[in-house]
């Protein structure tokens, strides 16, 4: 498979997005300081999305994989630890970097609430999809891509 920018995962529908999630091969494990773009929201009742929203496209985000923590507004304010394994997709048929939140210091209800998951799919490049610790069809909220930062 070739390699993919940004641009490319911008312009694809969401049946492309699920398509390339699906069929991609894992790339390496990722590594540095990322910034995250909401892609295509999947299909989630108005208010879920709102907040989506709010957490997500409203203030710029990303993923440091050397310290295993989300960011927001700026890469010097991390939250959200996460340890991180590879293997099946909860919500997809493939593999994945699955991304749970007990090791975070968010209060437990939020820790055992949250659950992403991440597919390197090119040099500093990342498809993922975001959501929250429940089964497929509930669980997935939507897909995000993350680009490598200098």
């Amino acid at each position: 498979m070739r390699a993919m920018n940004l641009d490319e995962l911008r312009a694809m529908s969401l049946d492309e997005l699920e398509t390339l999630y699906e069929k991609a091969p894992m790339g390496p494990e990722p590594s540095g300081c990322t910034r995250g773009v909401v892609l295509r929201y999947l299909a989630t009742v108005p208010w879920v999305r709102a907040l989506d929203w709010l957490m997500f496209e409203a203030p710029p985000f990303g993923v440091d994989f050397d310290t295993r923590t989300w960011w927001f507004f700026h890469p010097r304010f991390r939250l959200g630890r996460f340890l991180a394994s590879v293997g099946p997709s909860r919500w997809r048929e493939t593999r994945a970097m699955r991304l749970n939140y007990r090791a975070s210091q968010l209060p437990e209800p939020v820790r055992v609430f949250l659950y992403d998951e991440i597919k390197p799919i090119g040099d500093g490049l990342c498809l993922g999809i975001g959501g929250v610790n429940r089964e497929r069809g509930e669980g997935e909220h939507f897909f995000f891509a993350l680009k490598s930062i200098p």
